[in-house]
């Protein structure tokens, strides 16, 4: 490998600015969780996202593919996301008599899902990648004097996920990889409390974060020069979530302030890809993407006063299904369009406007241009939408403060989004 004396700090910098952003952002997304790590994939709706290997983020999807890189690559990509939900109420009111009225309720925001990757090749069979993804989030924020404000105001999650990961290549087709994930966990959950005058509403505030940890590992075998299949497989994360919790009610004389904790469990997935090139300009490729949601079963918030809140979820398993294909139209330039079907692990009877999900569809494309061997810049465009969701939520049984709201909500919930993705490719020499 060329050494030309790049000082190490320069890298270690950008990966730290990147993972900064990454704390910043939170994103709209099937359920919580996120698939776009990169923009090269997302053209293809990320079909193939464990075999395609082509960058350096093949170490957050896959790390065995890393083995097909040459000796250094950073990755660094960007996606835009415009979100927009809608809850519709039917009826909401309270067990007190009170009719809050059938005002629809607007959740619109851009987000952005930033990632750096980067790989280096430490000989001919072991190579090094270094990931910074945002594997989960979520940022549904209603107005405060909105229909479903005592079910919920704010609803953000963030995480981070700083993964290092080794590959090595069996040179006889077969590849192997693992990693371990340090992940930072970050949520914010707000509610309004009263009885249907937003003018003398109180409120309920709470933030809470910690690290967990999990790892990851993915195999990669390549049939023949033409066809690869890519399995890849990451742990779920545990992480006992502390924080602070902020209730004021006015108008009952109330001002609490306290602790809050949480567990929480970010589930386990398994992804199997294929990719195939037809001939020198045609490719394909296919993925199925399963998640462990069964176990985000229950959220519950402890606070310091010994009382807790109860929000039953009981999320089912779900795949996710995604085809693509890529055309090579010159040397420069390259296209992509995928498609995806994207099952909810919402339960109908248990869902709420937090999180008002249905089954969503994706609708890709992309390009790439290369402008010399070693630079490349991809740009990619997804439109996802998906079902009607009903609803009949209700708010939380009691309060820290009071045994306060009976309030419910009864409705539908829509929600679509455009990504907008970019990511610059850079073959070190």
């Amino acid at each position: 490998m060329k050494k030309n004396g790049r000082p190490a700090k320069k890298i270690a910098g950008l990966l730290v600015t990147v993972a900064a952003a990454s704390v910043s952002q939170s994103v709209w997304a099937g359920a919580f969780q996120i698939e776009t790590q990169n923009a090269s994939s997302l053209g293809t709706a990320y079909a193939g996202a464990a075999s395609t290997a082509t960058d350096a983020s093949t170490g957050f999807y896959n790390p065995a593919g890393l083995t097909r890189l040459g000796t250094e690559q950073i990755a660094l990509s960007g996606v835009l996301i415009n979100s927009r939900t809608t809850i519709s109420p039917s009826n909401a009111g309270s067990t007190f008599g009170n009719q809050f009225g059938a005002i629809s309720s607007k959740s619109n925001g851009y987000s952005v899902v930033p990632g750096l990757h980067y790989a280096k090749r430490i000989n001919g069979d072991w190579v090094f990648g270094f990931n910074v993804a945002t594997p989960f989030g979520l940022k549904n924020n209603y107005k405060t004097d909105s229909g479903v404000r005592y079910m919920a105001t704010r609803s953000e999650l963030r995480t981070v996920d700083i993964s290092p990961s080794l590959a090595y290549d069996f040179n006889n087709g077969l590849s192997l990889g693992a990693g371990v994930d340090a992940m930072y966990i970050i949520a914010k959950l707000d509610t309004r409390i009263g009885t249907g005058n937003p003018v003398t509403d109180g409120l309920q505030e709470n933030t809470a974060s910690r690290f967990g940890l999990g790892w990851h590992v993915g195999g990669l075998y390549e049939f023949s020069d033409d066809t690869r299949m890519g399995v890849h497989y990451r742990s779920q994360v545990h992480a006992k979530l502390k924080g602070n919790s902020v209730v004021e009610v006015p108008g009952l004389g109330i001002s609490a302030h306290q602790g809050v904790s949480s567990d929480i469990k970010l589930p386990e997935t398994v992804t199997v890809s294929l990719y195939h090139d037809i001939n020198d300009q045609w490719a394909v490729m296919a993925d199925a993407f399963w998640t462990h949601w069964k176990r985000f079963d229950q959220l519950v918030l402890k606070f310091d006063n010994q009382s807790t809140l109860t929000t039953p979820q009981q999320y089912k398993d779900r795949i996710r299904m995604a085809l693509g294909a890529a055309y090579q139209y010159t040397e420069q330039w390259k296209f992509s369009a995928g498609t995806a079907v994207d099952r909810t692990p919402v339960q109908d009877s248990y869902r709420n406007v937090r999180v008002p999900d249905q089954n969503r569809y994706w609708a890709s494309l992309g390009a790439q241009y290369r402008f010399t061997k070693n630079l490349a810049l991809d740009v990619g465009y997804a439109h996802i939408f998906s079902k009607k969701a009903n609803i009949n939520d209700k708010a939380p049984a009691s309060t820290p403060a009071a045994n306060q709201t009976a309030q419910f909500l009864q409705g539908t919930g829509r929600s679509k989004a455009d990504l907008m993705g970019v990511q610059l490719t850079w073959d070190i020499i």
